[in-house]
């Protein structure tokens, strides 16, 4: 009785030993496992087929994010790092489809661009409503200068300027090389005062402006060739590195507001196109958010066959020490293989959020071994 019992334990020993072992290798091969991942979506935030997120921004001193989407205004998320609780923000101008949003601390003032101009909400966690400050329209990207309380707005054709916009806007066309160009992306350099603009028209790249001069970032790029249209952009401001999405490249901009060299980035990855960069200052590490190229209306054939997607160049990426290293790897989990259309890093609680494509809504990201 007493061998019995002996073998019964040591062979219990051994079958929990082997389970152990399958979970760490289970969450190796998952990345960073499921539970780094978490869906903080409101099945009210898109609940039919149009409705879509498109950008999610934050407030980070108050843990608050806030969504912009295509067909249902603007939403805000409270708590969204432990206990998210979703609520869209309507009232006075009506707001539809949104394409940015952009939360301005010192004056505690939001602001969204939609198809039809800026909008502004005057302490969002308040109950006031939104308020049109410019007819601009078709307005994409937004940034914003603390020092001199001025707005950018990037639209179908270049880049507005709007002084005192929360109090008394006043729109200006910053005219220079992206006048007439459809803009994507804006950055601010809140140190240098610098503003970064990444345009998807006529091939011509990313540019700065700096003391009402735009000047073109990718002269030195090739001999004959331009960086092309490029799409989501992030900043290190302490080493002055650039990062932008390029179609299906990852492009790093060395020395940006000085003396500006681009270069390609993000070996061991191949995706079928780069949506979004997303950049954690205080570790060093850049995200990125890879997804199939949207197809273009009058340009596929409707009777071809879809093409096969390589869902193991999709999910979220990340890049430790990526002004060094160019190697990126899979952060895993629950998003390892689906579409992510933009990212957004909170600083405060090092959390990332990401737009699913095909869940419509947003994830949050917050590696539980780091």
């Amino acid at each position: 009785m007493r061998r019995n019992s002996a073998n019964d334990i040591h062979r219990l020993c051994l079958f929990l030993i082997a389970i152990m072992l399958m979970s760490i290798v289970a969450l190796a091969l998952a990345g960073c496992g499921t539970s780094d991942w978490t869906s903080i979506t409101d099945s009210r935030l898109a609940p039919s087929d149009l409705p879509r997120v498109s950008v999610v921004v934050g407030d980070p001193a108050h843990d608050v994010l806030y969504a912009a989407t295509i067909g249902q205004g603007v939403w805000r998320c409270t708590a969204p790092s432990t206990k998210p609780a979703w609520s869209q923000m309507v009232g006075g101008a009506n707001l539809d489809y949104v394409n940015d949003v952009l939360y301005e601390p010192t004056h505690r003032v939001l602001y969204a661009a939609a198809n039809t101009g800026v909008y502004s909400w005057a302490n969002p966690s308040g109950s006031a409503s939104w308020k049109s400050i410019n007819g601009v329209g078709g307005d994409s990207a937004l940034a914003y200068d603390p020092s001199a309380d001025i707005l950018y707005a990037g639209t179908m054709a270049g880049v507005y300027r709007c002084v005192s916009p929360a109090r008394s806007p006043s729109w200006v066309n910053t005219g220079g090389g992206v006048d007439g160009s459809s803009t994507r992306s804006l950055v601010f350099d809140r140190v240098h005062r610098v503003l970064f603009a990444a345009t998807d028209s006529q091939g011509i790249g990313v540019w700065k402006y700096q003391e009402g001069v735009w000047t073109n970032t990718d002269k030195d790029f090739g001999a004959s060739r331009s960086i092309g249209g490029v799409g989501s952009l992030a900043y290190d401001v302490t080493r002055d590195i650039l990062y932008a999405s390029s179609g299906n490249k990852i492009l790093r901009c060395m020395n940006a507001e000085i003396a500006p060299s681009w270069n390609g980035i993000g070996t061991g990855i191949h995706p079928d196109d780069v949506s979004s960069v997303a950049y954690d200052a205080g570790r060093n590490i850049l995200y990125v958010g890879t997804q199939s190229p949207a197809p273009v209306p009058g340009i596929m054939d409707p009777t071809a066959s879809a093409p096969k997607l390589r869902t193991t160049s999709q999910g979220v990426w990340a890049c430790a020490d990526p002004d060094k290293t160019p190697t990126v790897s899979n952060a895993g989990g629950a998003v390892s293989s689906k579409e992510i259309s933009s990212l957004y890093f909170d600083p405060a609680r090092h959390a990332l959020y990401a737009v699913v494509v095909a869940d419509k809504g947003v994830w949050r990201y917050k590696p539980s071994s780091k």
